[in-house]
């Protein structure tokens, strides 16, 4: 089976930034033009990108093999 994408492929080095920042954008203008429902799907939008990079952050460093 071929998995999604190869390590050297644009799509898995670009894949994630980019989808990250097609969310924030996303979120940031659906705050500035949307009320109501858009309020809590802009919320959402944003709060994933925070996420992961909590998440990447906050992560154990691989143990060296000795």
């Amino acid at each position: 089976m071929r998995s999604f994408a190869s390590p050297g492929s644009l799509r898995f080095v670009w894949g994630m930034p980019l989808l990250l920042a097609v969310l924030t954008a996303f979120g940031l203008v659906a705050a500035l033009l949307g009320t109501g429902v858009w309020h809590g799907a802009a919320w959402l939008a944003m709060a994933v990108p925070v996420g992961v990079g909590l998440r990447c952050s906050l992560r154990r460093p691989p143990r060296p093999r000795a």
